[in-house]
């Protein structure tokens, strides 16, 4: 379901109303002006300068995948800090996110100022040319490898790839620690996997090169997998201990499941896989402080452990708590815009491996 919220919360109160996004006037300044333009300050006078500008644009738009449940608490969080910022949300699934903002750039019609959509799927702005660069303020705090180091994106937050398993059918000491274990007989017609999870085959072959990941899957193949797809079906079926392990899922999403009372646990193997949420500056922002002043928040260290600590989200900021500590780890691959033009066709390598129904 597609939803799109006007955010505005004040110096007393909060409130939301729905609304249709409008056309949206034309500032002189673009976004490349304004970042040419803060580029010698120090942090606290570019975040000076651009609260002013900000607060003379008086809005923000955003398009993203964040849910409304959890995009109002973190407008919450930055409005404690810039008040006089109306932060309007525009909520849909990735393939909706992309379709709107390059239908309204095809059109001449520049209405967002922020795009958040999975990494794999952004590459398609940039193909389009219609992300700005910018290199903010401490982003050799994030790991090597996910952020852009020219600028063009950065992971807002992510999710991190797990295993997951029944508590009440497998002991912790008897859950698969890797991999390998995964080809053990005792496995065998037990396991849930993802049958568009090209990405595995992506990171094993980055990991171990192509002939070796090629090999483990085919004989990973052989343990009679069930397929269902999406990691909340693999969640649910995992939870009523109709399958007591599911190979890949989203873990910080399953988590907050398990803190719900679901007799679940995790491990997550090598290679480490995050899929990012990945973070894109529209180069024709209408409102180009605000845009580059939300940019500097939200990658900041009070934004990433709010997303991080309330919102259970993983975090590449080195340092940052989570939620849930079993996925605080540094990556070893990364689903970035590089992979997404190659995903198609490692979704469709991986099926035939798999053999997938």
């Amino acid at each position: 379901m597609v939803q799109t919220v006007k955010i505005i919360l004040g110096c007393v109160a909060a409130h939301v109303c729905f609304f249709i996004l409008g056309s949206v006037s034309a500032h002189a300044a673009t976004i490349a002006d304004v970042a040419a333009k803060i580029k010698s300050l120090k942090q606290q006078e570019k975040l000076d300068y651009l609260a002013k500008g900000a607060r003379d644009e008086g809005e923000l738009v955003y398009y993203g995948t964040l849910p409304i449940d959890e995009f109002l608490p973190l407008a919450k969080v930055f409005n404690t800090r810039y008040r006089a910022l109306a932060l309007q949300h525009y909520f849909s699934p990735r393939q909706g996110i992309l379709n709107r903002t390059l239908t309204e750039a095809r059109a001449g019609r520049y209405a967002v100022d922020v795009i958040q959509v999975d990494l794999s799927y952004g590459y398609q702005l940039m193909n389009e040319n219609l992300v700005q660069p910018y290199l903010i303020s401490g982003r050799e705090r994030f790991y090597d490898g996910t952020y852009d180091p020219n600028g063009y994106w950065y992971s807002m937050y992510h999710l991190t790839t797990a295993l997951i398993y029944n508590t009440s059918s497998v002991k912790t000491e008897q859950a698969p620690k890797s991999y390998q274990d995964l080809l053990s007989p005792a496995w065998k017609g037990k396991m849930l996997f993802d049958p568009e999870a090209g990405y595995i085959l992506a990171a094993m072959e980055d990991a171990w090169g192509r002939e070796k990941a090629v090999d483990y899957l085919s004989k990973l193949s052989k343990q009679d997998i069930s397929y269902r797809r999406g990691g909340t079906l693999t969640t649910q079926v995992v939870t009523s201990g109709e399958y007591p392990v599911g190979i890949a899922i989203n873990g910080e999403t399953s988590a907050a499941v398990r803190d719900k009372g679901a007799p679940l646990g995790f491990k997550v193997f090598a290679p480490k896989i995050v899929k990012p949420e990945g973070l894109f500056l529209a180069k024709n922002a209408p409102h180009p402080h605000a845009t580059l002043l939300f940019a500097e928040w939200v990658l900041s260290e009070e934004a990433q452990a709010f997303l991080a600590t309330t919102l259970g989200k993983g975090s590449a900021m080195k340092g940052v708590r989570g939620k849930f500590k079993e996925f605080q780890l540094q990556p070893d691959f990364v689903v970035t815009p590089k992979l997404g033009p190659k995903l198609q066709g490692y979704i469709q390598d991986f099926a035939k491996i798999m053999n997938v129904p």
